[in-house]
């Protein structure tokens, strides 16, 4: 287990705000962004367009109504949102270097820690039928469907695909015990 010393920088909404309002607040940062979303209905993968909205496969502006989680994660930060009541929620930010353009978020004080790559591999093989959208690929299982994702990397059907994050450890008491504080989604890597 190899770690590295790092600096974890967090930013935390001023008040509830809507998930598409956490995202206009924090867009420069969150250029190319992949966003996991939550809802009763489903787990979806999308991408942080231009403008703001998120986009699946099909190019289609996603309807963000019944999310109840999301996590927008690019090379560079996270952006969490947790619907409380009415899609309205507490967002907050992380990241290992400062950031300058969030509008309505502040930071609390940069915490020095170390940080272990980690990673978790996306159930589903490269399915037959790919999507049509330049930039995605689609995995499939019997047991859980079809499964589109943001990832412009091809690969082979022996291949698969891992979400990479980061842990953050650092003592938690005066005993000098280290637990995992923080963990960040990076990118989706084919391996």
């Amino acid at each position: 287990m190899t770690t590295q010393e790092t600096t974890l920088y967090r930013y935390r909404a001023d008040g509830p705000m809507s998930l598409i309002d956490a995202i206009a607040a924090c867009q420069k940062a969150l250029e190319g962004a992949i966003a996991l979303l939550y809802s009763p209905q489903s787990c979806t993968l999308a991408r942080l367009a231009p403008d703001g909205t998120l986009r699946d496969a099909g190019d289609r502006v996603l309807d963000l109504t019944d999310v109840f989680e999301a996590r927008l994660f690019n090379a560079v930060c996270e952006l969490r949102w947790l619907n409380r009541l009415a899609g309205v929620g507490d967002a907050a930010l992380i990241a290992e270097t400062a950031q300058q353009s969030l509008n309505g978020f502040a930071a609390t004080k940069p915490q020095a820690c170390e940080c272990l790559p980690q990673q978790y591999l996306l159930w589903g093989e490269r399915a037959r039928s790919q999507p049509s959208a330049e930039s995605w690929q689609r995995l499939a299982d019997a047991r859980i469907g079809k499964l589109d994702i943001p990832l412009a990397q091809g690969f082979a059907q022996d291949q698969r695909v891992y979400l990479k994050t980061r842990e953050y450890l650092d003592a938690v008491d005066d005993y000098g015990n280290v637990a995992v504080i923080e963990e960040r989604l990076v990118k989706l890597e084919v391996a």
